[in-house]
């Protein structure tokens, strides 16, 4: 092998390298996710009559290309916040229990969800524990990824809300954090049922 061969292969290589390391940093999960996530949930969907929140264990993003125009301009979503969020949101990930919410929860998988709400409705014990749950909530709060802007302190979450697998509503939630606390500034919702 010459030497430009040599030099081309080894910045092949070295952006492929580069590539993965910003890959890994951005779909990385941080306890400010946690922290944003806490404050949509505490501020969008609890408030008088829920006693328990049952959260998806796997993120759902609006779309699959990110945030539309639209809600982007509706929301002032610099460019920057909006890569971040479409970048975490190109795959679904598994959500760890780690919440830090005012009410008990349940995380909840997909196939349990269609055990109580689809076509085959199960009547186990685990789906009669569930149903129970959901009557002491609003419904199932399915959350994407949070995108951040650059200096952190300002983030959006999609997040929807859905009750008897029926009815429910999506919104993009815009957060800023004041004091060193999250919480709602905006929202652009997507659809309602």
């Amino acid at each position: 092998m010459n030497r430009r061969a040599r030099i081309q292969w080894t910045v092949a290589l070295g952006s492929l390298l580069v590539i993965a390391c910003v890959g890994v940093w951005i779909l990385h999960w941080r306890a400010e996710e946690y922290a944003v996530y806490n404050a949509a949930i505490r501020e969008a969907f609890s408030g008088d009559g829920v006693s328990y929140s049952v959260i998806l264990d796997r993120t759902e993003p609006e779309g699959h290309f990110g945030i539309s125009t639209f809600h982007s301009k509706k929301l002032g979503l610099p460019l920057t916040m909006r890569a971040d969020y479409a970048a975490k949101n190109l795959f679904r990930f598994h959500i760890a229990p780690r919440f830090d919410l005012p009410n008990p929860f349940k995380m909840v998988r997909q196939d349990e969800l269609e055990n109580v709400f689809g076509p085959d409705k199960a009547n186990s014990p685990n789906s009669n524990e569930l149903k129970a749950l959901l009557r002491n909530s609003w419904g199932v709060i399915t959350l994407s990824r949070v995108g951040f802007d650059l200096g952190r302190k300002h983030a959006i979450v999609y997040a929807q809300l859905t009750y008897c697998g029926l009815c429910g509503e999506g919104t993009y939630l815009y957060l800023a954090k004041e004091g060193g606390v999250w919480h709602v500034v905006g929202r652009a919702g997507t659809w309602i049922s």
